[in-house]
């Protein structure tokens, strides 16, 4: 990875965003499929509910709930969308009818959660899924690595899918370097970095964490069908202009406007704000950041 042309970290791994966990015994036992619309998501969360059932495992942390905005984002607007609004800040884009759309779903999606959502750990929602106590979760593939480190087995225990929508939201991990005067601290970097960048390590690391490897040779014949998924998604929109950094994970932007957009979505997500008045905020407190 570089920083301003200049080599400063070495990625151990690549993380989509935007995954759906699914409860199998429980969305089997409800003749509910995974849903590739937020239509037929809303649809099977009222089902859910109808049968007392949680349909939505959410942590209520503003990082969480960025989370699941920007994966609506990308779902309800679409790559080119999503670039403008989260990534380039377009004043037009912040305060569209697209916008206003997307915080519509995100005022039914607060009517899916429990009532005990508030200050939960991520980990916690998805022991939910694990324990049938919920069918969903809005979270990264290192929920994957929750189920794999409790012996669950995807398309046994759990499924997995896209969020609703077109793209892939990346987060990567990496080791940052900083610049070090001695020809041993730097040779000692310098191995550091070949030791993560190597296909053992990477292959490793990933198998635990649910991600997928940086390098792009690593043999996935070990790795799961939902690593496999996010590998060849990931490739497909690298090629097609849909593969885009994620802002609630630090991938899309810095400090301040990040920070802004996920106070008004948390505020949006906690109270009965309207969605036009969310809209008005977004843009204005992106415009106070920047």
């Amino acid at each position: 990875m570089k920083c301003e042309d200049q080599w400063c970290a070495a990625p151990v791994n690549v993380h989509r965003v935007n995954w759906i966990w699914g409860n199998k015994q429980i969305l089997d036992e409800n003749g509910i499929e995974m849903p590739t619309t937020w239509e037929e998501f809303n649809a099977a969360a009222e089902k859910l509910q109808a049968a007392g059932i949680t349909p939505l495992a959410h942590g209520g942390q503003n990082w969480q709930d960025a989370t699941i905005f920007e994966t609506v984002v990308l779902g309800l607007g679409g790559p080119e969308f999503y670039q403008q609004a989260l990534v380039d800040l377009d004043t037009e884009a912040l305060t569209s009818d697209t916008m206003k759309q997307v915080f519509d779903q995100m005022r039914t999606i607060r009517g899916y959660v429990d009532d005990n959502f508030s200050g939960r750990d991520w980990n916690l929602a998805t022991a939910m899924v694990m324990n049938n106590e919920a069918a969903f979760q809005i979270m990264g593939d290192w929920a994957k690595g929750e189920f794999l480190a409790a012996g669950k087995q995807p398309g046994v225990d759990f499924v997995c899918a896209p969020t609703p929508g077109e793209g892939f939201l990346y987060n990567v991990d990496s080791f940052a370097f900083f610049e070090l005067e001695g020809e041993d601290k730097q040779q000692g970097q310098a191995l550091l970095a070949s030791l993560i960048m190597g296909p053992d390590f990477q292959k490793t690391f990933n198998l635990n964490k649910g991600s997928v490897p940086a390098r792009t040779d690593v043999a996935l014949d070990d790795f799961d069908d939902c690593a496999k998924q996010s590998n060849a998604d990931m490739t497909a929109d690298a090629e097609n202009g849909s593969l885009l950094p994620s802002y609630a994970h630090g991938m899309a932007l810095r400090g301040a406007p990040a920070g802004a957009i996920t106070d008004v979505v948390t505020a949006h997500f906690n109270s009965d704000m309207s969605s036009d008045d969310a809209v008005q905020q977004l843009a204005d407190a992106v415009a106070n950041s920047m």
